[in-house]
C-alpha cells in the first residue's frame, strides 16, 4: 500500500480510466512524456465541455478510497491536483519521439507522507549499455488490475534495439530501450509516462520514462524510454525557471 509513493495517474474527470502515468519529483512538479503533456487540459484551457485534467497522487487500489489493510490500518484518501502549466521539451519531435519529456506544474503543492513521496533522479547514467551487473529494473504501472503491478524488465543495448526497430522508428540520442523480462502478455495501454526504475545503492531511481511500445510488431519487442539522466539539466533548469516565474 505504501510502495512507489511517487506514482501518479493523469485522468480526464469525464472519463473512467486514466490516459497516462507520471512521477512526482517535487512538491509541485510531475515528470511525464511530451505526448502525455500535450493531452493535458490545464486550468486556463478548461471549458464547460472539457474539464481540467486531474493528477491523482497517493493512489493504490483504484476501487477503494482510502486504501486499507485492516479496518484500523488505512492510508489517507487519494490527493488530486489540477495543472497550471505544461512544459514540453522545446525540441520534442512527433516523428521520432526524440525529447519525449514534459513537466507538469500543479496548481497547489502536495504534502509528503507515507503515500506521497518524490522519486530520486540520477545525475548520471546508472545503467550502462552492457548491463554487466544485470541490474533489477522494472516498470510499476496500473494496467488492467486495480492495484499497481511491477513489470520486470531487461535492459536492451541501443545497437540491438535500433536493429530490432529499424523498420518502425529510428532511435535518437536520449532514447534507451528495455523489454519485458518474461513472456507473459501485459496490457500497457495507458502507461505512457510511467517510470523505468532501478534499485541502486540502496535507493530507487527513475532512469527512464516510458515513451513508445510495439508489442505486436516485434518478437520480444523492446519498449522505448526517454533517458532521464540525459535530460537532468533540462529538468533542473525548467523547475527553477517555473518556480521563479510563479513567485513573480
Amino acid at each position: 500500500m505504501y510502495e512507489n509513493p511517487w506514482l501518479v495517474l493523469l485522468r480526464h474527470p469525464e472519463e473512467t480510466l486514466h490516459f497516462c502515468h507520471g512521477t512526482l519529483i517535487s512538491n509541485r512538479f510531475v515528470l511525464t512524456t511530451a505526448t502525455c503533456g500535450n493531452t493535458v487540459v490545464t486550468n486556463r484551457l478548461a471549458t464547460a465541455y472539457e474539464q481540467p485534467t486531474e493528477i491523482v497522487l497517493g493512489e493504490h487500489d483504484l476501487h477503494t478510497d482510502p486504501d486499507c489493510v485492516t479496518a484500523s490500518n488505512c492510508s489517507l484518501p487519494a490527493t488530486k491536483r489540477l495543472i497550471d502549466s505544461v512544459i514540453v521539451h522545446q525540441n520534442f519531435s512527433t516523428d521520432s519521439y526524440e525529447n519525449d519529456i514534459a513537466l507538469l506544474f500543479m496548481n497547489e503543492s502536495v504534502q509528503f507522507g507515507n503515500t506521497i513521496q518524490p522519486i530520486c533522479l540520477p545525475l548520471t547514467s546508472i545503467v550502462d549499455d552492457t548491463d554487466l551487473h544485470m541490474q533489477t529494473i522494472y516498470n510499476t504501472v496500473w494496467s488492467v488490475e486495480n492495484t499497481p503491478r511491477q513489470i520486470w524488465m531487461r535492459h536492451v543495448p541501443i545497437a540491438m534495439c535500433r536493429k530490432q526497430l529499424q523498420n518502425i522508428i529510428t532511435l535518437k540520442e536520449g532514447q534507451i530501450c528495455a523489454r519485458i523480462f518474461r513472456k507473459d502478455f501485459i496490457d500497457l495501454d495507458g502507461t505512457a509516462g510511467s517510470a523505468l526504475q532501478v534499485d541502486y545503492d540502496g535507493r530507487i531511481f527513475q532512469y527512464g520514462i516510458l515513451s513508445l511500445g510495439f508489442p505486436s510488431d516485434v518478437d520480444k519487442a523492446p519498449y522505448v524510454y526517454s533517458d532521464v539522466a540525459k535530460y537532468i539539466n533540462w529538468i533542473h533548469s525548467t523547475l527553477l525557471l517555473e518556480s521563479l516565474t510563479d513567485k513573480t
